[in-house]
């Protein structure tokens, strides 16, 4: 049976408006392959290869509480319905927890492997947000 969530955390040795402006208006040190605002209703695309074809994921900003709430929507065009991604920014004493959170796998009708395979993807993602907002190299 598929997962209908995944959840990733991480702990970020950086304050949590360093972290938030990493993982909003300075995102493309870590992922450049994402664009958006972090104003609730901006646009979404993810752009990626994927088997050698161009593949696209669009969606919505549904929530932007800066800086302690990121959330959207989105979807590629396998999927019957829009995933929901919600990542909470919380202090950690002079670290920042970042728990990241995506739920409608069974909605979205995926393939089984597909929660295994995003969150990965996440763990990848925030470890890449952990090493710009410390100070490293994406």
């Amino acid at each position: 049976m598929s997962r209908d969530s995944v959840a990733v955390e991480a702990f970020i040795d950086a304050s949590v408006e360093v972290v938030w402006r990493y993982l909003t208006a300075a995102r493309d040190t870590w992922w450049p392959e994402m664009q958006f605002d972090a104003v609730v209703g901006s646009p979404l695309v993810e752009t990626w290869i994927e088997d050698g074809r161009p593949a696209t994921a669009t969606g919505l900003v549904t929530a932007s509480v800066e800086p302690r709430l990121l959330g959207f929507h989105w979807i590629e065009p396998r999927w019957a319905h829009p995933l929901d991604v919600m990542i909470r920014l919380a202090p950690s004493g002079s670290a920042t927890s970042v728990a990241l959170t995506e739920s409608g796998f069974l909605r979205a009708q995926s393939p089984p492997s597909l929660p295994a395979e995003h969150e990965a993807g996440w763990t990848y993602h925030l470890a890449r947000l952990k090493r710009v907002s410390e100070g490293g190299a994406a």
